[in-house]
């Protein structure tokens, strides 16, 4: 079996057309899937600029009897690298628990952050109950992070009288801030799905925030790295953060999560 850490190594820097992204996503799920595998050989964090948890956590595609987990160590989300060691794996530990004070924890276990993913985690959690409201949580570096809650789906063959959602598209952090995710917060819902164009790749020379951001962000999305930078940017919302942190999310992409009309229209 190749190394899925090599392939994305030879991605990295490269301008990505639609075949190299098609390329680096079936390349990620691998990735994705060593890094759980090896969370036990990789090290405990050095001393971080910062708090690692800065993007907060999020969780989706529930499941019957599961639910993935995400988080990303990130002290600096807006600089190269996010602040964190370049050549290094970092442990991660998880924890999913019944109350959200983790005195009952159901299951738990560590996953490699590994720099090929910008150390970002993506934890799939199996053995969960149906139709249950649990929370989870990551610690590294010594730091928690913020404490997240998820749901699992209805058992397949359940009745289910209600669901509870909301949908989201095509979020442009420049344009202004992100209040129907406050609103969002306000309801008791079951998930939220999210249609499309959850960034825009185009460079940030202004915006409606009031926000002074890195000149490094004012070029197009053209790179692996620079479109972590965006990604980065867009997360550090806290209305879009909290949202993420209290329900479990469905997600598509569109177009501009990679280059607008991606198909061949406009190359890159």
């Amino acid at each position: 079996m190749s190394d899925p850490r090599r392939t994305l190594a030879e991605l990295q820097g490269q301008v990505m057309d639609r075949r190299r992204f098609l390329a680096f996503t079936a390349a990620l799920a691998g990735t994705a899937m060593y890094g759980q595998l090896r969370g036990d050989l990789a090290s405990a964090a050095p001393r971080l600029p910062g708090y690692p948890f800065a993007l907060g956590v999020a969780s989706g595609d529930p499941a019957p009897d599961g639910v993935a987990l995400w988080t990303r160590l990130v002290p600096d989300p807006l600089v190269k690298g996010g602040g964190m060691p370049a050549a290094r794996d970092v442990a991660v530990q998880w924890q999913v628990a019944t109350d959200d004070a983790f005195a009952n924890v159901v299951r738990s276990g560590t996953v490699a952050a590994m720099p090929e993913l910008a150390h970002s985690v993506h934890v799939d959690v199996s053995g969960l109950q149906p139709a249950r409201e649990y929370f989870y949580r990551f610690v590294s570096a010594a730091e928690a992070s913020p404490v997240g809650r998820t749901k699992t789906a209805p058992a397949r063959d359940a009745h289910v009288s209600a669901l509870r959602f909301a949908f989201a598209s095509c979020q442009a952090w420049p344009d202004g801030f992100y209040s129907a995710y406050r609103r969002m917060l306000e309801e008791d819902l079951d998930l939220v799905i999210h249609l499309g164009d959850y960034i825009y790749e185009y460079g940030i020379s202004g915006n409606r925030r009031g926000v002074e951001v890195p000149g490094t962000l004012r070029e197009e999305c053209k790179t692996l790295e620079r479109y972590r930078l965006q990604y980065g940017l867009y997360k550090s919302d806290p209305d879009l953060q909290n949202a993420h942190a209290r329900f479990p999310w469905a997600v598509t992409w569109d177009d501009h999560e990679v280059a607008n009309d991606y198909a061949g229209v406009h190359p890159a």
